[in-house]
């Protein structure tokens, strides 16, 4: 006897949620993983550094962030550390925000009237063709930094009392040449606090830590918001002149370092600071496309198969919920499944310290972030150029 129609379903609802069920058992299990290995920085009580520290901060019409990422900071600095802030063509109050904060200002081509001033700042030119904007930006400013590390970090950076020391302490301790660190999550309003912290656990899950600290891996992965680099070693991999064209320098400089042999390391770094990346629906949506779009190279083959990832695993379970009430059997795997997925969510929400109960809003999240990397798709597929703004 030819079986009925609900019982076809039943059956396919059954290996459906089968699969989907494995994979969220194998995805939980790396995550957990992933986690033991991860390096955890943390705020140190006394922490003992001996190099002196350059801070380079690009800004391009950052009036709403530069002063309190400048103010976190600058409390923090040592004798011979420095701020540089390289305003690259603001059209806004940025300048005029940090001769308020009593920076300096560098004549473009030469010399700061005080070269022991602890804040300065530069302006740029126009961004030549052959360059990206951020690259460019700190490209010039390297030129006026002193310090025995570099740290590149971004205006929309928050930096915890201590952190400087404790970053620093860090990476001389554990003899490193490049330190990156992921951020924990400052989200403001409904679609920040939903799409910023589902795309950064999708970021963990196709960059694993534990591959990218891993010498041998070709898994490569580094942070702008905060990379620190021992100074000699940026100047022998050529700095950001090496990594002029690229839209993720970060990634680009860590590669760079594991091929030369020198050692990079990505930690948590969520109590050493936090970032704000984006306060919009619409620069949400052009920033993490941007990022993804880079981070996979612009390959449409790589962008698709991480939207169809999103949708099988974190979308269609849902829709066809209804039609595993048929079976028992299909009900139950589809109940455990749905609780996995939750707890993991739930999980990647609170380790970038995010509000915990927009997980339960994760296949929605997941839709919207499908969405993003299918435009990401479309621009790799129709080799649409990039603005840095």
């Amino acid at each position: 006897m030819m079986p009925n129609l609900m019982e076809i379903i039943a059956n396919v609802m059954f290996f459906f949620f089968i699969l989907i069920l494995a994979g969220w058992i194998y995805r939980s299990w790396r995550a957990l993983f992933e986690l033991k290995q991860a390096p955890v920085l943390r705020i140190s009580e006394s922490p003992s550094r001996k190099g002196k520290v350059s801070i380079l901060i690009p800004a391009k019409n950052e009036e709403k962030n530069i002063a309190d990422c400048v103010k976190s900071l600058r409390a923090q600095l040592r004798e011979g550390d420095e701020i540089l802030v390289i305003n690259n063509c603001s059209e806004d109050r940025t300048e005029a925000i940090l001769r308020e904060l009593g920076a300096e200002e560098i004549p473009f081509g030469g010399i700061p009237e005080n070269p022991k001033a602890k804040l300065k700042y530069l302006n740029t030119p126009e961004t030549p063709e052959s360059w990206t904007g951020k690259n460019f930006a700190l490209h010039l400013g390297i030129y006026y930094a002193a310090g025995d590390w570099f740290l590149f970090t971004d205006a929309d950076t928050r930096h915890q009392p201590g952190s400087l020391d404790s970053a620093l302490a860090f990476a001389e301790s554990h003899r490193l040449d490049l330190l990156t660190l992921l951020p924990r999550c400052l989200a403001h309003g409904f679609w920040e606090e939903l799409i910023q912290p589902c795309a950064m656990g999708y970021m963990g899950l196709w960059f694993p830590i534990g591959k990218v600290n891993d010498p041998a891996s070709k898994v490569y992965f580094g942070n702008g918001q905060y990379l620190l680099l021992r100074a000699d070693h940026y100047r022998k991999i050529d700095g950001h002149l090496g990594v002029k064209e690229s839209f993720l320098e970060d990634f680009a400089l860590m590669k760079k370092t594991q091929e030369s042999g020198a050692r990079g390391m990505c930690a948590f770094g969520m109590e050493i600071y936090g970032t704000r990346m984006y306060d919009s629906f619409d620069a949400l949506w052009r920033g993490w496309r941007r990022i993804y779009l880079h981070a996979f190279e612009q390959k449409p083959g790589r962008i698709l198969t991480c939207v169809l990832s999103i949708f099988f695993f974190s979308v269609l379970p849902f829709f066809l919920l209804p039609a595993a009430f048929n079976s028992a059997f299909a009900t139950l795997l589809s109940l455990i499944t749905l609780g996995i997925i939750f707890a993991t969510a739930w999980k990647a929400y609170g380790i970038v310290k995010a509000r915990k109960r927009y997980a339960l809003l994760h296949p929605f999240a997941a839709l919207v972030f499908a969405a993003i990397l299918s435009d990401a798709f479309r621009m790799a597929l129709l080799k649409h150029k990039t603005p840095w703004r």
